[in-house]
């Protein structure tokens, strides 16, 4: 997973907590405030019961407007009565529980309710005989007193309703409450929680695309930097604090590795150039050494001492080399270099210095690119010379050249002891040689390889070690057309 996928999934989950968090909150208040809205409207109507008495068969009457004006589901949800104070006038809904009772639950005053919920006691009753038998009556004003409680496994809101004549009971199923906002909810979050999680993922995505901008700056200033550009600084202009620091940082330490690149550089390049007189110098010396020495032996000698030499200047050179395509200096002579032609004379020379090795070359015809012809000849010669130094005895050398739809491919194999992965990830280090060859059996300085890969890079081109078998070598060299 991308840190910029952690980013948007952390964001995401926070504020999905944080949406959820505020949902269960906002419930709880609307509940609230709907029991508060639920609290006036059963005030009013205990009010209306205690104020006017009911006959027995108005109760069914009774009981399906308080069924409509409580917002209930059905009569179910409801239950009410009236005992009067003379005995004689009392009611009660058809399911009124015989578990309830006034003096059986805790009654507290409702808060939130309007002004005119807390007005004083209502006047004295009527005359007796008189009776109100309609039920738009007004309620007379007065307090209420409220309790919560369960019954019949249910959760139940009750408010009672005292007067000097009866006290009157009502109480209301608090499911049809909860249902009606649970229904409203579920009608609002259709809409809301679609949007809320769209504009949460696209809020995230962006955020998290604004906190990766100065990590994505820095990763591709880091993948363009090549040899030649140890020079360049990541500017920290308009960054954040964290950023500027840490682009500080950066920048100190690619300042200590330009110098030290600088440096190695120089002194490579300094040490192969002051190299180069004195070695001619004694390569001139022991050629005429050569010549006035009357002892045989001598000559031997000294004729050995010149190869140490010339093997010393080649190493030289090929430093130097090295150390101005490690500067960016590496000086390249464009021409057209028939590659075929090239080839065919490296092959040549080879199949004279095969002796029980297996030779099979294929080179295609007019493989011509663009290039330096002296460093691109060197570049074969250092792959082909390679393989012939290293190919086991009874073995085989394979040289295959084609042209590719970009560019041209070759393609070095041969047969080989066997090498080790070690061995393998260390193909291209400079002055690295396998173990057999340390003991100077097949001649080399180990920076061959080094330089032709160098060279390829030069001309825009890669040059590879290809996965294969231990007791085999291939190499594949891929140059653009020009």
């Amino acid at each position: 997973m991308s840190f910029r996928t952690r980013l948007f999934v952390s964001a995401a989950l926070i504020v999905a907590a944080v949406l959820a968090a505020v949902l269960l909150l906002g419930w709880s208040r609307v509940f609230t405030f709907e029991v508060t809205r639920l609290d006036e409207r059963l005030c009013r109507e205990v009010r209306r019961l205690a104020s006017q008495p009911v006959l027995g068969e108005q109760i069914g009457r009774l009981e399906s407007e308080l069924v409509n004006r409580l917002r209930l589901v059905n009569r179910e949800q409801l239950q009410f009565r009236f005992e009067s104070m003379d005995g004689e006038r009392g009611f009660q809904s058809a399911n009124w529980s015989s578990k309830l009772a006034a003096d059986n639950v805790r009654w507290s005053d409702a808060e939130g309710l309007t002004e005119a919920m807390r007005l004083p006691p209502p006047p004295p009753p009527p005359p007796p005989g008189r009776r109100f038998e309609s039920f738009e009556r007004p309620p007379p004003p007065g307090p209420c007193k409220f309790a919560s409680f369960s019954a019949e496994e249910r959760d139940w809101r009750m408010a009672r309703f005292s007067a000097p004549f009866g006290q009157a009971l009502l109480a209301a199923d608090l499911a049809a409450t909860q249902a009606e906002m649970l229904g409203a909810l579920q009608s609002a979050l259709g809409i809301v929680i679609p949007l809320a999680l769209a504009l949460t993922a696209a809020g995230a995505w962006l955020l998290s695309g604004l906190t990766m901008k100065p990590v994505n700056r820095l990763r591709e200033a880091m993948q363009g930097m090549t040899q030649q550009a140890l020079d360049r600084r990541l500017p920290s202009a308009g960054e954040d604090l964290e950023f500027k620091q840490l682009i500080a940082v950066y920048n100190r330490m690619l300042a200590r590795l330009e110098a030290s690149f600088v440096q190695a550089s120089r002194f490579s390049a300094d040490a192969a150039h002051e190299l180069k007189t004195p070695l001619t110098i004694l390569r001139g010396r022991i050629e005429q050494a050569i010549q006035h020495s009357p002892q045989s032996s001598l000559q031997v000698e000294l004729a050995g001492m010149q190869d140490e030499v010339d093997r010393l200047t080649g190493i030289t050179r090929k430093l130097l080399l090295l150390s101005q395509a490690d500067a960016g200096k590496l000086a390249l002579t464009a021409s057209l270099v028939d590659l075929s032609q090239l080839l065919d004379d490296l092959i040549g020379d080879v199949q004279m210095l095969l002796t029980d090795q297996q030779g099979e070359f294929k080179i295609d015809r007019q493989l011509l690119v663009e290039g330096d012809a002296l460093l691109l000849s060197q570049l074969l010669n250092n792959l082909v010379s390679n393989a012939l130094s290293y190919c086991s005895a009874g073995g085989w050398i394979h040289v295959i050249a084609k042209a590719m739809p970009a560019g041209i491919e070759v393609l070095v194999a041969n047969s080989s002891q066997l090498i080790d992965a070690d061995s393998r990830s260390r193909f291209f280090d400079r002055f690295y040689r396998g173990d057999a060859a340390h003991n100077r059996a097949v001649e080399g300085s180990g920076l061959g390889l080094s330089l032709a890969r160098v060279i390829a890079l030069a001309h825009g081109g890669e040059l590879t070690l290809e996965a294969t078998a231990a007791d085999q070598v291939r190499l594949r060299l891929w140059l653009p057309f020009r």
